[in-house]
């Protein structure tokens, strides 16, 4: 998925714009993208394709979406936003956020329909993921964005786990025929966590891969691993997770190193 499928916001909301976070900051960032007050960065030291000269914010993000397949210049774009948020913190932050913002508010319209509680609530728990990623996340690696954007996916799906509740989950999953709890995707993987069948992290890939239109490539990229290493992982996640739905003995980890050193 490229950057400009999260530019859309199209999920259905009960409630206004004006009440999610994203609103606050969506007006603050105009009012630093350009215009008089406008933050600036160095288009020579960012390097082609960015013109040598001065830019607004609003300039950089058009040239990066322009060019959204393209990962070195987004990540130069994003070392100099993290270490100005880092070092002077304010307007820099809230820029880090607003060049961010088609990306979060795309995720906030994903997960708004499983999350019972108040959009608002949800977009403010997506914010603090990324924010929190923000403060620690390594610019010497590539994909900076990406990883953030996965620090705030992972903020959602938890938000929406809470919310639902592993009791919800278990009562949903014992009401289904015996050994075969299909039903709803996030119910399924949450009780398969809850009983120690995969992890969160093998949660979160199955989510991100099969529920929510991220493909391996991008995911290898969120985790700083190669696309590879993202295939075989999902792999014995879900032979573990089938077993499991089908009530056979659920392979250990050994059984399928073993088995895949035997192929």
């Amino acid at each position: 998925m490229s950057t400009t499928a999260h530019t859309t916001y199209t999920a259905t909301r009960s409630s206004s714009p004006a009440s999610s976070p994203f609103y606050a900051v969506e007006c603050a960032f105009e009012r630093l993208a350009s215009g008089p007050n406008s933050l600036i960065l160095d288009g020579a030291q960012l390097g082609e394709p960015f013109p040598a000269e001065p830019l607004t914010l609003d300039a950089v993000r058009k040239i990066v979406l322009k060019r959204s397949n393209q990962i070195g210049p987004r990540d130069r774009v994003w070392v100099e936003l993290v270490r100005n948020a880092r070092a002077h913190g304010g307007d820099w932050t809230i820029a880090a956020v607003g060049m961010a913002l088609p990306a979060l508010k795309w995720l906030g319209g994903a997960y708004a329909n499983k999350y019972d509680g108040h959009p608002a609530d949800l977009d403010g728990e997506i914010l603090t993921g990324f924010l929190e990623h923000l403060a620690e996340i390594d610019i010497d690696r590539p994909g900076i964005m990406t990883r953030l954007r996965y620090a705030a996916l992972r903020a959602a799906r938890r938000a929406v786990d809470q919310e639902i509740g592993y009791m919800r989950s278990a009562a949903v999953a014992e009401a289904m025929e015996p050994h075969l709890p299909w039903g709803h995707e996030d119910l399924v993987l949450a009780k398969a966590q809850c009983e120690g069948i995969i992890s969160a992290a093998d949660v979160d890939l199955i989510g991100m891969t099969r529920l929510e239109d991220i493909d391996l490539a991008e995911a290898a990229e969120m985790l700083g691993v190669t696309r590879n290493a993202v295939k075989i992982r999902r792999q014995r996640a879900e032979a573990r997770l089938v077993a499991w739905l089908q009530g056979r003995r659920v392979p250990s980890m050994t059984d399928m190193a073993q088995s895949r050193a035997r192929a």
